[in-house]
């Protein structure tokens, strides 16, 4: 299908369509497009740290009307996942309080210490992170619980760099333990499947656009629809050689992107 023809656009948010509160040029202009063809956007983040309600009010700071209906995140994939392979027993947290938040409300068994009949242990990234919990998780892991990660990302886009994200407590965590855990977020397929499903339209009709080959366009060819990579954040050209990941599309940003799709409206 071709990229004209595309009516649910998957995108990706921090690097992508804004940085720290910095929106890019195009966004709105790119929502507006996609609401003109009678098409379908959804926000995927791999950033479990916080809710649907503080994206919500950060989309209204930069300009954005947006609903819970327009997310997805890492978390609701641990959700989907935990619900379809269920823990023997509690779930151990690395993670803020917002994403023990939101599995408690999912009806999952969230310990409440490291000593509370932990089965499991989910890492997230977490802006709330002790020492203590890195003991904990080398605890448990040590004694063989399951070890469940939200997402590989190696930083997180700041207004000044970068700063550590799940990725890097991954491999924190791996070489003070030697384990390595199942990933849920991207670049699993399981986001875009939620996505599907959740708008009843085919992977055909569907693109994801994002701004880190090794997540966001990994995500993409993993689930087997178009991706398309912004070189507006993290990620730069040499990655796509680097991680063996080929994009369907390659734009400098969210405005040239728009710019392609609007030539269909021409013809």
């Amino acid at each position: 299908m071709a990229l004209q023809d595309k009516r649910l656009f998957l995108l990706d948010m921090d690097g992508t369509i804004y940085l720290s509160e910095q929106l890019f040029d195009g966004t709105i202009d790119f929502l507006n497009y996609v609401k003109r063809i009678g098409g379908r956007y959804l926000f995927l983040t791999n950033n479990s740290s916080r809710g649907t309600d503080a994206y919500i009010a950060k989309m209204k700071r930069l300009g954005i009307e947006a609903f819970p209906e327009d997310f997805l995140t890492s978390a609701d994939a641990a959700v989907d996942y935990f619900r379809q392979n269920p823990s023997e027993g509690n779930i151990y947290v690395c993670g803020t309080e917002s994403l023990k938040g939101q599995l408690r409300a999912a009806g999952l068994p969230v310990a409440a210490s490291a000593d509370d009949r932990v089965s499991t242990v989910l890492l997230g990234y977490d802006t709330e992170l002790t020492y203590q919990k890195l003991e904990d998780c080398c605890i448990l892991l040590g004694r063989g619980a399951d070890y469940i990660a939200t997402h590989p990302d190696m930083v997180c886009p700041t207004w000044y760099g970068s700063a550590p994200d799940c990725g890097s407590f991954i491999e924190m965590l791996f070489t003070a333990t030697g384990r390595r855990p199942k990933v849920i977020g991207k670049p699993q397929p399981e986001m875009v499947r939620l996505a599907l499903a959740r708008t009843g339209m085919r992977a055909e009709d569907a693109c994801l656009i994002g701004d880190r080959v090794y997540t966001d366009i990994a995500c993409g060819v993993n689930a087997g629809i178009d991706a398309v990579f912004l070189l507006s954040g993290e990620g730069v050209m040499a990655d796509i050689e680097k991680y063996n990941v080929h994009p369907s599309y390659v734009f400098q940003n969210i405005r040239a992107f728009l710019t392609e799709l609007e030539k269909g409206e021409a013809v």
